[in-house]
């Protein structure tokens, strides 16, 4: 277990004290329950400021205006309703108001690859708007911080705002942080009580018992599970989970990553070997690698698939009008089960910190945008509103806001991640350089489909892991 790593164990262990508490709070009361993304483009949104100027009182008693600053604010959360991106705007108009000089213009942009395209496209360009949502990892971050496209931020000003240290960490190169990181993000299934419970089905603990919950469903016109193919990030999650699940261990990805071992070994091409075969056991239904973000969601939402293999962040699905109440007061999660013949267990769980933001270096106004975002994850701010409304596991502090009213998923997941024996850390892809992730991501698609074997698999991409150290 990694340093980074030992900071998130240490809070899961004030975590589960909480749990208990929480626990014991809640007995007698009604219970209730994303960097996610959506599944297309959205268009440029203005969040505008017409509270006028600000006035200080100048040396003579009088009054000077502050001067008119318009930060631009990049970022995938392309719902502005709901979710992540709901809470962004409000913070985000709140800030105005409180700061009527401040205007914040919102640029939306999702699916994340779309997104981080555009990035690139900025980047090249050095026109990087003030603050982009960013990812604390090699590949999105590394070139990046390489061109010196990033403010870097003053860590001890944020000691106050209740960051997990390793979360910081995790935004951090050579020592140096470059972002404010937004999430504790984990892989979990999603699924639907009422469905489980109309058709006699138990959560599942092993593959045998998962794979015979598919034939049930499936025997029942159900899909098993809604899963988002096209975007092959969430299937190379999928795979991290697989191979730990085969090997016992999350060191096999490590080594094979660091070039200290390799991919080509047993563990993981049993891991591939399952992943066909709860493809071949109609896991995801028809078509499932043409299915994007939005859809696979929706599929679930709408009560047409029993399970949704996603993150935490999804968790605001229970709050989501856009979804029959019927269903949002159905949604549990449980981790993944064990395979046949593997050595990983349940309380093994795929976990890292995902998303967050940055400042651009060009920037005009990094000291303003710098500012708001210092605002933006006070005490108070960001980690109170993921929570409070049920969105995601914030990365910071947040027990103080725990109600004993949080919702029956958000129960679940607390639950999921307190429990857990052992974490994962930065998921093999974000180790990528974009180059290699690309083949990475074919790859991983190829053996969804059935057009390479689990062996050609596991070679293919520790080729790809061997050129992106060597990078």
């Amino acid at each position: 277990m990694s340093n980074q790593w030992f900071g998130l164990k240490k809070w899961a262990v004030v975590l589960i004290a909480l749990t208990v508490i929480v626990a014991m709070s809640a007995c007698g009361n009604g219970n209730t329950e994303g960097s996610g993304g959506t599944a297309s483009s959205a268009p440029e949104t203005t969040a505008s400021n017409d509270a006028g100027n600000t006035a200080a009182t100048n040396s003579d008693g009088g009054k000077e205006e502050q001067e008119k600053i318009t930060l631009t604010f990049f970022t995938n959360n392309s719902d502005r309703n709901t979710g992540q991106g709901k809470v962004e705007q409000i913070l985000i108009d709140q800030y105005m108001k409180e700061h009527p000089n401040i205007t914040i213009k919102v640029e939306t942009l999702s699916p994340d690859p779309q997104f981080q395209d555009k990035i690139k496209v900025y980047n090249a360009s050095t026109s990087l708007p003030d603050i982009i949502s960013a990812w604390g990892n090699v590949n999105y971050l590394g070139p990046l911080v390489a061109n010196n496209a990033l403010a870097e931020l003053n860590r001890g000003e944020l000691e106050n705002l209740g960051f997990i240290p390793a979360a910081l960490d995790s935004f951090s190169v050579d020592g140096k942080l470059y972002g404010f990181p937004r999430n504790s993000d984990f892989f979990v299934i999603y699924y639907n009580k009422k469905i489980f419970a109309d058709n006699g089905l138990q959560v599942p603990k092993t593959e045998a018992e998962l794979l015979d919950i598919f034939q049930k469903l499936k025997a029942k016109n159900i899909v098993p599970i809604a899963m988002d193919g096209q975007d092959a990030w969430v299937s190379g999650i999928w795979f991290d989970t697989m191979v730990q699940r085969a090997a016992g261990t999350w060191e096999v990805s490590h080594k094979a990553m660091d070039r200290s071992g390799s991919f080509k070994n047993e563990d993981t091409i049993m891991a591939a070997r399952h992943m066909q075969q709860w493809i071949d056991a109609g896991a995801y239904g028809l078509g499932f690698l043409n299915q994007d973000y939005g859809t696979a969601r929706n599929v679930f939402g709408q009560g047409k698939a029993a399970m949704y293999m996603m993150g935490e962040w999804e968790m605001g699905m229970a709050s989501d009008e856009n979804f029959p109440e019927e269903v949002r007061n159905n949604i549990g999660a449980f981790p993944f089960p064990s395979i046949e013949g593997g050595k990983g267990t349940t309380g093994d769980l795929t976990a890292w910190f995902g998303g967050g933001y940055a400042v651009s270096a060009y920037s005009k106004h990094k000291a303003e945008a710098i500012d708001f975002l210092k605002w933006m994850f006070r005490p108070d701010g960001w980690a109170k509103q993921v929570w409070v409304n049920g969105v995601t596991f914030p990365a910071q502090k947040y027990d103080q806001f725990m109600t004993g009213n949080e919702t029956n998923v958000q129960k679940d997941l607390t639950q999921i991640f307190s429990n857990a024996k052992s974490y994962s850390g930065t998921v093999n892809q974000d180790k990528f350089t974009p180059d290699t992730q690309t083949t990475y991501y074919n790859s991983i698609q190829k053996l969804e489909g059935k057009q390479m074997t689990p062996e050609q698999f596991v070679e293919i991409i520790d080729q790809a892991a061997e050129q992106s150290a060597n990078n």
